[in-house]
């Protein structure tokens, strides 16, 4: 019995040298650390006062340079949102422009007011009434030529020579503005230099718009005639038209005798 509880205990695992290895390798490690920090320690010790100071300030540098980076986007926030603000506001100021000129165009009279338009109105109604007046008239005329074209033998179509006006011995200056007004026995002709005509009735030559802004117009210049064209039946109407010429416009007037009704050509008086 003594024999066997013997080689049991001899079977046992003993964990001493384990434990020395672990305490020998926690000392090397300890004494390590202190010897590190020593010589951490003595390095500072003996470090050159302005190297310590260019560290510190070194630090101190890149501190502040964070500091002025995030300064910096912050900036830039602000003025990104500003610059939004001013292309708003540059948008509204454009709109408000806009808006500004719309009102202005809204609020603006009509070229012509409602008391020119009736008078226009007015003046058109005299001149219908009296082109009533004048058609018989008219008609009679018309039926004496068609009665006198058959008893000559002469057709409808037939036109009469043109009256060609020649300036020779006019008298009338180069710088003179002349208007050209031909009188007949129904009213006046206009004749435009760019060979326009535009009839005014007899009745209407008081009261004809068309008429009066030429008059206005001729009077503005500083050398001007008003050359009535007179046909042979034309003598009251230059009576009427040259005396509203005279009083009314001041207008300085002349008349030249038109013998034949053919058609009259200011070709030779227009040339420069």
């Amino acid at each position: 019995m003594s024999r066997r509880k013997s080689s049991a205990a001899g079977a046992g695992v003993s964990l001493f040298p384990f434990l020395s290895i672990l305490c020998c390798l926690i000392g090397v490690l300890t004494m390590m650390i202190k010897i590190i920090t020593d010589i951490k320690a003595q390095e500072q010790s003996n470090r050159d006062p302005q190297e310590l100071a260019r560290a510190q300030e070194h630090q101190q540098l890149r501190a502040d340079i964070k500091k002025q980076q995030a300064e910096l986007e912050k900036v830039k926030a602000t003025l990104k949102e500003r610059n939004a603000a001013l292309v708003e506001l540059s948008e509204l100021e454009n709109k408000r422009i806009i808006l500004r000129k719309q009102l202005a165009e809204s609020k603006t009279p009509p070229k012509q007011s409602d008391a020119a338009l009736q008078k226009m109105l007015e003046q058109l109604i005299d001149q219908i009434a009296a082109l009533k007046n004048e058609r018989p008239s008219l008609e009679k005329q018309l039926a004496e030529l068609k009665a006198e074209l058959e008893k000559r033998k002469i057709k409808p179509d037939t036109k009469p020579q043109p009256v060609r006006i020649n300036p020779a011995g006019s008298g009338i200056s180069a710088n003179t503005q002349v208007v050209f007004i031909e009188c007949n026995a129904n009213g006046l002709v206009i004749l435009d230099k760019s060979g326009k005509k535009t009839p005014v009735s007899a009745a209407t030559i008081s009261t004809d718009s068309t008429l009066a802004g030429i008059f206005n117009e001729t009077k503005s210049a500083r050398e001007h005639l008003v050359l009535f064209l007179m046909r042979a039946d034309g003598h009251g109407t230059f009576r009427t038209a040259g005396g509203y010429a005279e009083t009314n416009y001041n207008l300085r007037i002349g008349k030249l005798p038109i013998p034949t009704q053919g058609e009259i050509d200011l070709s030779l008086f227009l040339r420069k």
